[in-house]
């Protein structure tokens, strides 16, 4: 029976980055929980950061836009998906090809035409100003029609025999086997949305529409004066500790998701 070695400095190598890569992290937590005068354990330090900006306004506003985002993109992600892995027509390359290019061009690019149409639209300072540029996203697109073409044919033509329609076959047959594929999605949209600044920081300039992560750059300039570390901190582990808590309680599934889905 054979049994795996780990290699001792690969483990020490990997330690290593670990160490150096959640440092500030774990400089934050401790600056958060640590009195700065008596050098104990405190929840004041998270009291005077929830009390130096409507933070709870900029989570129901962080929620709606990241959970709103994610349930349009993956429906939208989802149904075309299906249409691009399991039909052809003229122009199927084509189409595949713009959603490519969406991931190749980044979204700061086109920043001053999408500002525009926002405008033009009468959004601004709005949620909805901040979810419109990223409704469709290739990813979510490339991703689901991936997972859908690695389902047999033998499935879909039994389900056929059984009187089920195409929204029946779609619901039944391909949704479920695309399980890792929405969750290694919804991965990435929770954490990029949770934690985009710039857009949101053009659009919008109240707190009845802007996300946590801007509330944490007005704590930011508050504290440069005064030198409030501790209250920077823990306004900073308000929008991570979040993010942090779904990493770490489905590492695993999430990993799992990612290897079998982004095989394009």
């Amino acid at each position: 029976m054979a049994v795996s070695r780990r290699n001792p400095l690969a483990t020490v190598a990997l330690g290593l980055v670990a160490v150096i890569w959640g440092f500030p992290t774990l400089w934050v937590l401790y600056a958060t929980f640590i009195s700065p005068r008596t050098g104990g354990l405190t929840l004041g330090n998270l009291a005077g950061a929830l009390q130096s900006a409507p933070f709870g306004q900029y989570a129901i506003n962080t929620v709606l836009i990241v959970g709103g985002l994610l349930i349009v993109q993956t429906v939208f992600g989802a149904v075309v998906g299906f249409v691009l892995a399991r039909y052809e027509f003229p122009g199927k390359a084509l189409i595949t090809g713009l959603f490519l290019l969406q991931i190749v061009v980044p979204v700061y690019a086109i920043l001053i035409q999408e500002y525009e149409i926002v405008q033009g639209l009468h959004l601004l300072n709005t949620k909805l100003g901040i979810m419109v540029p990223y409704l469709v996203s290739g990813i979510a697109v490339l991703s689901f029609r991936q997972a859908f073409r690695s389902v047999p044919r033998e499935l879909e033509e039994a389900a056929r025999l059984d009187g089920y329609d195409t929204v029946g076959v779609f619901l039944r047959v391909y949704l479920p086997r695309a399980v890792p594929a929405a969750l290694a999605f919804a991965v990435i949209s929770v954490t990029y949305h949770w934690t985009d600044f710039l857009w949101p920081l053009i659009v919008t300039n109240t707190a009845s529409a802007r996300p946590i992560v801007v509330g944490l750059a007005t704590v930011a300039e508050a504290s440069e004066s005064g030198l409030q570390w501790n209250l920077l901190a823990a306004a900073t582990a308000i929008v991570i500790v979040p993010v942090l808590l779904v990493f770490v309680s489905g590492t695993r599934r999430i990993l799992s998701a990612f290897a079998s889905t982004f095989d394009w």
